[in-house]
């Protein structure tokens, strides 16, 4: 076989295929199960991988855990950062839709964030991972509010605070809303209704937080 035919030494094929199967199913067990229930051996065999490409992609399961974390979080924190620098009314809307859009696929993201970050910090490996998870999520820094608030797009009694913890329940809640709820509001998470919901919960944002007009 010639030089030009082999591979290099440790360079495994299809590069882009077998990252993304990895993130892929990384994702899905993460969801359903606590982070120390994952090994790299059940994500690689439901990524259809050999465990060595968890090191030589990533380096570590932590790695990938926080490699997932960042690529499912991207286009949330891409909206975000879009709406801070807009600072409009309508940017609260197309940021609960680009929200929605990207959970529909993963509706158990959110779940599994909300148990990371209530994990018992008496476990050294549950510190370790909520501190991964806050390397890549900080509440603390939407400031879309404040920014509103700077444009004037706010009323004057609206705190930038609270409306940022109004904002956070809007997203949050339909993800972590119980079946039992569901089924009782015949609720299905699908693109359309999701679609819908940002719609609608945009134009309630922008209906409770704008400025009053005056009576003429």
């Amino acid at each position: 076989m010639s030089s030009q035919t082999k591979n290099k030494v440790g360079r495994p094929t299809d590069t882009q295929d077998n990252r993304a199967r990895l993130l892929d199913a990384a994702r899905e067990l993460f969801m359903e199960l606590d982070y120390s229930k994952v090994s790299t051996r059940k994500i690689a065999a439901l990524a259809g991988t050999d465990p060595g490409l968890i090191r030589y992609y990533f380096g570590s399961k932590a790695q990938l855990f926080s490699a997932m974390l960042k690529e499912t979080s991207e286009p949330v924190m891409q909206a975000l950062q879009h709406a801070q620098r807009q600072a409009s009314p309508t940017s609260l809307a197309e940021m609960l839709n680009r929200y929605y859009q990207v959970m529909v696929h993963h509706p158990q993201f959110p779940k599994m964030l909300l148990r990371i970050a209530s994990a018992d910090e008496s476990d050294p490996q549950a510190v370790e991972i909520k501190k991964l998870l806050f390397e890549v999520v900080h509440p603390g820094e939407i400031q879309v509010f404040d920014q509103l608030k700077k444009a004037g797009v706010l009323g004057d009694d609206v705190d930038p605070e609270l409306a940022r913890i109004s904002f956070f329940s809007l997203t949050i809640f339909p993800f972590l809303m119980p079946d039992r709820f569901r089924t009782e509001l015949n609720l299905k998470m699908t693109p359309e209704f999701l679609d819908r919901l940002a719609k609608h919960n945009g134009a309630l944002l922008e209906a409770m937080l704008a400025p009053t007009k005056e009576l003429t």
